[in-house]
């Protein structure tokens, strides 16, 4: 069995570096996400890890004044200073200039970045950096990456751990297509399309993992329309609980595939259950506080046994659901209570606000082998895979 486990595994790296290499064939769409995005960073170091790289240096109107050829053992640092950047190759200084850019030559090609914040260990990125400045004294730092290779990465960085499935991956890499789809200028007023956090989507670098970089090759320019062919928002959460939620339900807005429904698949994961206890004079505080008189005992009665079990609801006493979880950070708005001594005790299932896919329903039905397209028409209602041009899409 363990003989035929790296045989696989070493069939799945083949195939990886055959869509990797393959893609090269085409003229591959690139996207500019902007990394480090929710920190100030000063100085960073970088090293060409792999491939073949050009340091561009650049001063006003874009004039390319100094282009030099790296090896894989230089070390390039960049520094913030005096409303310019300041370049050094292995401790030699090379000067200041208003903009950098390191750019891959060739095939595949990823680079190392380590930065002045000690919090933040060194990451590998794939393709080109573009370096400016931001306030004068802040960096500003673009990942200019083949679609594809951000589509892995982010796929690494918000699921990896959870399963080695690969047709979950390639599920996960479509939702993550979509969202560029429907999102890619959400920020072209800043020069950038994306940026590397849960604004847009967690990006953390180039991934490392052959399940997840298949996934994403083999979804190549898949994504999810509606029963009219519009790409939709595929929202996604980590347990639903049994029922996932209706979109109005949570935010006021109806949509055809995101209909809430039976999830037996999200019932027994790691999420699936969980339980909070507040003290039962701050619960009716609560709802007193909401204009509602808890001194009534028919009231009073129906605040300490509320009851989801045969189905998700909206509100308690009129109070949404979704505002109780936020207030009282709650995992999810799917949960039953009832009086527990001095407390109230709150039995919930879920994890997440419900609309759309159960990320560890969707891992259960691909490991009990249904195809990743049955997982997405299960979970968004009336939705299909279909093929696109990216390019085109991008214009």
């Amino acid at each position: 069995m363990r003989k035929n486990n790296k045989i696989h595994l070493f069939t799945q790296l083949l195939l990886v570096f055959f869509f990797v290499f393959s893609s090269f064939g085409l003229k591959a769409q690139k996207i500019d996400v902007r990394i480090f995005s929710t920190n100030k960073i000063k100085e960073i170091s970088l090293v060409p890890s792999f491939g073949n790289y050009v340091l561009q240096l650049k001063k006003g109107n874009n004039k390319i004044e100094k282009e030099i050829e790296l090896n894989r053992k230089d070390i390039i640092k960049i520094q913030a200073k005096n409303n310019n950047i300041g370049i050094s190759i292995n401790d030699s200084l090379i000067g200041d200039y208003e903009k950098v850019e390191l750019l891959s030559q060739g095939l595949m090609n990823f680079f190392k970045i380590s930065t002045d914040n000690s919090d933040i260990k060194p990451r590998h990125y794939d393709d080109n950096l573009i370096i400016t400045l931001k306030n004068g004294n802040e960096l500003f730092l673009i990942n200019n990456v083949e679609l594809e290779s951000y589509i892995s990465g982010v796929v690494q960085a918000e699921t990896w751990g959870a399963t080695k499935n690969v047709d979950f991956f390639k599920l996960q890499a479509i939702c993550v297509r979509n969202y560029i789809m429907r999102n890619a200028k959400k920020h072209s007023k800043e020069d950038f399309q994306l940026c590397d956090d849960v604004h847009c989507q967690a990006y953390k670098g180039r991934a490392n993992k052959a399940e997840v970089i298949f996934g994403a090759y083999d979804s190549k320019g898949e994504v999810i329309v509606d029963s009219l062919g519009n790409i939709i928002e595929t929202l996604f959460h980590a347990n639903s609980g049994g029922y996932t939620e209706s979109s109005e339900n949570v935010w006021g807005r109806p949509f055809s595939h995101l209909l809430g429904k039976r999830d037996t698949f999200s019932m027994g994961g790691k999420s699936y259950l969980w339980e909070k206890y507040i003290k039962l004079k701050d619960w009716k505080r609560y709802f007193k506080d909401k204009g509602i008189d808890v001194r009534n005992d028919s009231i009073e009665n129906i605040l300490v046994n509320f009851s989801q079990k045969d189905g998700r609801k909206k509100d308690l006493l009129g109070v949404p659901l979704v505002q109780i979880r936020k207030d009282f950070n709650l995992r999810s708005t799917f949960f039953d209570c009832k009086e527990w001594g001095s407390e109230v005790k709150l039995e919930g299932r879920g994890y997440g606000h419900g609309v759309g896919m159960s990320q560890q329903g969707a891992i259960i039905m691909c490991e009990q082998g249904y195809e990743y397209w049955q997982v997405i028409e299960f979970y968004y209602t009336g939705a299909k895979v279909k093929r696109v041009d990216e390019e085109k899409e991008f214009k």
